[in-house]
């Protein structure tokens, strides 16, 4: 998948803090806001990115060249002369794919950026699907989609909420370099129905634009919020399907019942979701670590039509007898012992106290203990259904 972000902005009304600075890199608790803006992309398995960068452009390509992502291809388009939202994106025309997610680089919106995906397909004549969210600030009333375009207002103030996924074909509708997405495309669309308002006003969809002193200053905890999630760890073979043994390939795996609508709803309500497996089939030689990665790939990319996903695979291939997976490391990582679970929990920068662990093995709920995970299940004795409307969940 692929996300085109905006980093052209001026921000002028921040006046001497981008004097010589692009917003998106204002840095917030010692990291530019775009850093956040890639961190949350690449949890929702975006892998191709592009920058539309003008204003001190030269910095947003440094930063871009110093990030470490290996698994992810980063592209900065310039814009020589301040092109509008319509007209940048013009500019990056032979560098998109069929379909793209598009956001604005000083602008974080805390929501299921997968359903806006799904939403988009499921109203296939459609050019772009639009994320609305709920903002009472006056600044941003004039942005509503439903004021601006006459929609039929609603009892609550719904804003565009800068998050829009969108179709190549939206390119013909760009008439010259200087012009903009907002006024000057969204208006023809509207008339033609080409568009899809999806409103996100779950209680965990946060918003913040910093393009104000105001809001730059209350980023630094709304940040701290955003990235300190409540966590379910889940085991793979016997929670998420059903355990034939050693299941490594596509044609072995079958879905339990329920599982996906389960991580869906952890992927809308604001949880991280993260799968802890033993993997000693890969120690035992009967299969290979590329092998279990492919699998796990394949689950996410199911997932993903079902507008859900998994925000990461953690494994453990320790068998006593392997040449290569035998170590004291490895032997930590496999459950009962704590090792995958700490290292995500360093990785993602979680609280114990606030994950759980389903599993279907004594093994399941031992690490949790040695983890000091405040609640585990084992889905064995109580159901998914029954797990949900434990109060860890409200």
């Amino acid at each position: 998948m692929q996300a085109v972000i905006y980093c052209g902005g001026f921000g002028k009304r921040l006046g001497k803090i981008t004097s010589n600075l692009p917003k998106p890199l204002i840095k917030i608790n010692g990291k530019p806001f775009l850093y956040y803006l890639i961190k949350n992309l690449e949890r929702f398995g975006i892998k191709n990115i592009i920058f539309l960068a003008h204003y001190q452009n030269k910095k947003i390509i440094k930063f871009i060249k110093n990030l470490k992502y290996l698994n992810l291809k980063l592209n900065v388009i310039v814009e020589k002369k301040a092109s509008g939202t319509a007209g940048s994106l013009l500019l990056a025309k032979k560098f998109l794919d069929k379909e793209f997610f598009l956001l604005n680089g000083d602008t974080y919106f805390n929501f299921n950026i997968l359903e806006l995906k799904k939403k988009f397909y499921d109203n296939k004549k459609k050019l772009i699907s639009i994320a609305l969210t709920k903002n009472n600030n006056k600044r941003f009333l004039n942005l509503s989609v439903y004021k601006e375009y006459n929609y039929k207002v609603p009892k609550i103030n719904l804003v565009n909420g800068g998050y829009y996924y969108v179709s190549k074909k939206i390119i013909s509708k760009i008439q010259k370099k200087d012009f903009s997405l907002e006024k000057d495309v969204f208006p023809e669309l509207i008339k033609k129905n080409k568009i899809i308002c999806v409103p996100f006003v779950n209680k965990k969809n946060y918003f913040i634009d910093i393009g104000v002193l105001k809001d730059l200053n209350r980023a630094s905890k709304f940040l701290i919020k955003i990235f300190n999630k409540k966590t379910v760890f889940l085991d793979r073979d016997g929670v998420l399907n059903y355990d034939f043994g050693y299941v490594h390939q596509i044609k072995n795996f079958k879905w339990r019942p329920k599982i996906v609508n389960f991580i869906k709803f952890l992927n809308d309500n604001d949880f991280y979701v993260i799968v802890v497996s033993n993997q000693s089939g890969i120690g035992r030689g009967y299969y290979q670590e590329k092998d279990v990665h492919k699998l796990h790939q394949w689950i996410n990319h199911q997932l993903n039509k079902k507008a859900a996903h998994i925000d990461d695979f953690k494994i453990a291939p320790y068998f006593k007898k392997s040449i290569k997976y035998s170590s004291a490391y490895n032997y930590f990582l496999r459950k009962p012992n704590p090792g995958m679970i700490l290292e995500s929990i360093n990785k993602w920068n979680i609280s114990p106290k606030k994950s759980i662990l389903i599993g279907d093995q004594l093994s399941d709920i031992q690490v949790a203990k040695n983890a000091k995970l405040r609640y585990a299940f084992n889905i064995k004795k109580i159901s998914i259904s029954k797990i949900i409307k434990h109060k860890f969940f409200e």
